[in-house]
């Protein structure tokens, strides 16, 4: 069964996102699994999707660039497979086609998980719109991930306002031991966000 095995890539790539788990090698377990559901079903749109994000997080972009691009051939509909693709073209840089995607997902699916915001947040982090990214955070409505209280930490503490540290505080506890610049690097963010993220965390009073 295909889309199980990619499923379970799904959840080992969750593993590395957060370090939810002391088992090792979570990309190398995500990485077969991935490549298990494409041998079972190499039409599924949906195991390429994953086996694509697997590459993403192995920062072997080309890969991740083909895989993508066959998931969404063979299945141009899917709003998660949009989505998902948007998601991680938003975050090394490629704003205007993550939108887009994304875009195309939510009209595609009205009633949207809140993830589905994020290439839009990611868009406006890098436009310097820190008003903009703040309600983006709002519209994914995911206090446990620790990424959407990053990007609202730096975005208040570029626009100087007294929730930074509240916001920042959410973050940590959202992730004990975060370090920023590292999720930044592992999340292939675009060079040129870079340090204007770590800067606006700064100014919120992150050190890391």
């Amino acid at each position: 069964y295909g889309e199980a095995h990619a499923r379970l890539a799904e959840v080992y790539l969750a593993e590395h996102g957060s370090a939810a788990n002391p088992r090792p090698d979570p990309i190398e377990r995500a990485l077969a699994m991935a490549l298990k559901a494409t041998q079972l079903d190499p039409q599924s749109a949906y195991a390429r999707c994953w086996l694509a994000i697997v590459h993403f997080f192995q920062k072997d972009i080309g890969k991740f660039e083909a895989e993508a691009q066959r998931a969404l051939d063979l299945n141009p509909n899917d709003p998660e497979i949009l989505a998902e693709v948007g998601h991680y073209l938003s975050f090394r840089g490629e704003y205007e086609r993550g939108s887009e995607l994304s875009d195309r997902a939510k009209a595609l699916n009205p009633l949207h998980p809140g993830w589905f915001h994020f290439s839009s947040a990611l868009l406006h982090f890098h436009q310097r719109q820190h008003e903009d990214v703040l309600l983006d955070v709002q519209r994914i409505s995911m206090p446990g991930f620790y990424w959407t209280h990053l990007l609202g930490a730096a975005a208040y503490g570029h626009l100087n306002r007294a929730e930074a540290g509240e916001v920042l505080t959410k973050m940590k506890a959202a992730k004990p031991g975060v370090s920023a610049a590292t999720e930044i690097q592992k999340w292939n963010v675009a060079p040129q966000d870079c340090a204007h993220i770590m800067e606006g965390l700064r100014k919120a009073g992150h050190d890391e």
